[in-house]
């Protein structure tokens, strides 16, 4: 299986060593628990094929599952995954002896790319600390240039990236222990940072360019003293644009508010923050209420009838070179329609480009190819092509890693040249018979929209933004804003995704609520931003309870797809100040999204 172990590495690799020292390791676990549960399998099953078929129900119902519903979900689809399909190979091998040597033969081909990965990445990958530092100081780059000008960058991109930054922050805290005294001050820089994006993105125009190098050059003092520091406080020099203009705009006065404090905090001035240690959690098998929740069963049950009906389509026709349809159910399913259709089709251009590439390839280039080196060579190239697709954007990266699939199915069909374009034929026609399976069973069963998974998310935040406007506690506000950016950025890809379901499934009925467009939801999580920025400074801008509680009820109201009541209430006889003039542009913004529905 030359073409598996070159897929591997694609598979195996990640961009830390950390995590492809995690992702070999679970591989390898996974494969070992598979071909052991496969050689007891076909003590049962090897001579019974009436057995055989509700065992890969099993399997594939139980890897999805836990896959679904398990910290240990990728461990888990993988070993289900390699257990089904080592179960397949009783079809075509003669004897049992045969398909015992293939399958302990399959623990080799996983094994040998995972050790050969993590070595490479242990002599010449990056550790997570110098990785998460390195794009730390670029991200705070990307959004100091921003904020001067907003055409430089998509901020959307750039709150995804920061996101990201925040998981990959996690693995350098475990990659090295020494690091974790600074986890509470990343914490709150990552979190700061999220908000000044959000509230920099309807930044009024009124603001001058003075008033806006002066943000970015405070924020670029940030970044120099975030890649100094020395774990105590630094002396920092006067800003040069300090005084430059004084303009009273809340969003103005709100981003400069956040800017001091990421400056306080990098420079190691702002004092720590003590947060109660929670006890331990107890490690689960199964993620909280996994066994009440419904869709977890009816999802593993749907790729469950799309395998069988794959399995049972090539195993009729009898056409065992279109086994990739097994494959497509495994790795195309997700939780939503939209979503699915998205990976379809990014499997289907990813496969044709790379058996047109393989094709092209058998038939112009290996006929003058000598030897295992210039073979080494043209691998080497098509690779880098695919690597390169494959670490760009969630979008198309997927693409990527099916081009490689395909090109090394072609190239690769043994350890010899060959010119048969058979097997390229057949991997294509799999990939289209297990995507029509999937596209049928997940339209008729249960069918989930992407919509309905962003409208969810969209309606957690504004309920979230609405407590936190009334909320006393201070310690968890920064850290309760970075998990409104995370749920409101999962909510913008998945409304992206939407696009893909076509007319396939209805847009929801009429009785489930009605959120605004993904623009108002923007602009108002960014009011909010300012409100709350401005409400930390209560001394010198006195708060008004009543009417944030208010305006608290109306983010509820319209998390809840109803009709928020007039803004007017609570803002006729509150003074004006920059704090009511932020509370009554919430409240604008409101009203917008409101007559908007």
């Amino acid at each position: 299986m030359p073409a598996y172990i070159a897929y591997l590495v694609f598979m195996v690799s990640r961009e830390d060593v950390a995590s492809t020292l995690v992702t070999a390791v679970g591989g390898i676990l996974a494969v070992t628990l598979a071909v052991a549960a496969s050689l007891l399998f076909y003590v049962f099953d090897a001579s019974e094929p009436a057995l055989r078929i509700p065992l890969l129900a099993v399997s594939t119902l139980v890897g999805t599952f836990i896959a679904r519903a398990s910290p240990l979900g990728p461990i888990a689809f993988l070993a289900g995954f390699i257990l089904v399909l080592s179960q397949t190979l009783l079809d075509d091998v003669p004897t049992t002896e045969s398909v015992t040597h293939a399958v302990l033969w399959l623990w080799v081909v996983v094994a040998i790319p995972a050790s050969v990965t993590v070595l490479a990445n242990l002599l010449t990958g990056e550790s997570p600390v110098v990785l998460a530092r390195k794009r730390g100081a670029q991200l705070m780059e990307q959004v100091a240039s921003y904020i001067e000008n907003p055409y430089s960058a998509d901020p959307s991109r750039l709150r995804a990236q920061l996101l990201l930054l925040g998981e990959l922050k996690n693995k350098a805290f475990l990659w090295n222990k020494q690091v974790k005294v600074f986890a509470q001050e990343d914490n709150r820089l990552l979190a700061i940072l999220l908000e000044m994006l959000q509230i920099a993105r309807y930044l009024p125009s009124s603001v001058s360019p003075a008033s806006r190098r002066s943000l970015a050059s405070e924020l670029r003092q940030s970044r120099h003293f975030f890649l100094q520091r020395r774990g105590h406080a630094v002396d920092v020099p006067n800003n040069e644009f300090e005084s430059t203009s004084v303009e009273l705009d809340p969003a103005h006065a709100a981003l400069r508010a956040a800017v001091s404090e990421l400056l306080d905090e990098a420079s190691g001035k702002s004092p720590a923050v003590v947060t109660d240690k929670a006890p331990p959690r107890r490690r689960q098998l199964l993620v909280e209420g996994a066994l009440k929740n419904r869709a977890h069963a009816r999802f593993a049950f749907k790729v469950t009838c799309a395998v069988l009906a794959s399995y049972a389509t090539y195993t009729l026709l009898d056409w065992p070179g279109i086994r990739t349809a097994v494959t497509t159910c495994f790795f195309v399913a997700l939780t939503t329609f939209g979503e699915s259709i998205h990976k379809l089709t990014l499997r289907l251009s990813g496969a044709v480009i790379g058996g047109l590439i393989a094709g092209l390839c058998i038939v112009f280039v290996l006929p003058y190819m000598t030897d295992i080196g210039q073979l080494c060579l043209l691998i080497a190239v098509v690779s880098v092509f695919c690597a390169w697709i494959s670490t760009s954007g969630e979008t198309i990266a997927y693409a990527g890693l099916q081009i490689a699939f395909a090109f090394f199915l072609g190239v690769m069909q043994g350890y010899g040249p060959h010119d048969d374009l058979t097997e390229l034929r057949d991997r294509v026609v799999g990939i289209f018979v297990g995507n029509i399976w999937i596209t049928l069973f997940f339209t008729t069963l249960w069918p989930v929209s992407v919509f309905d998974q962003a409208r969810e998310k969209w309606s957690s935040a504004f309920t979230e933004l609405g407590d936190l406007l009334v909320t006393k506690d201070e310690t968890t506000i920064a850290s309760r804003r970075a998990d409104i950016c995370k749920k409101i950025s999962e909510a913008s890809e998945l409304n992206a995704r939407s696009l893909f379901e076509w007319r396939f499934l209805p847009r929801g009925s009429k009785s489930d609520p009605v959120l605004p467009e993904a623009q108002h939801i923007e602009q108002i999580t960014a009011s909010a931003f300012v409100l709350l920025r401005l409400k930390e400074n209560a001394a010198l801008l006195p708060s008004d309870d009543e009417a944030d509680t208010l305006t608290s009820q109306r983010l509820v109201a319209l998390s809840k797809g109803t009709r928020p009541e007039p803004s007017d209430r609570g803002t006729r006889s509150t003074p004006s100040t920059l704090l009511s003039e932020a509370r009554q542009h919430l409240n604008e913004e409101i009203d917008h999204a409101s007559r908007a529905i």
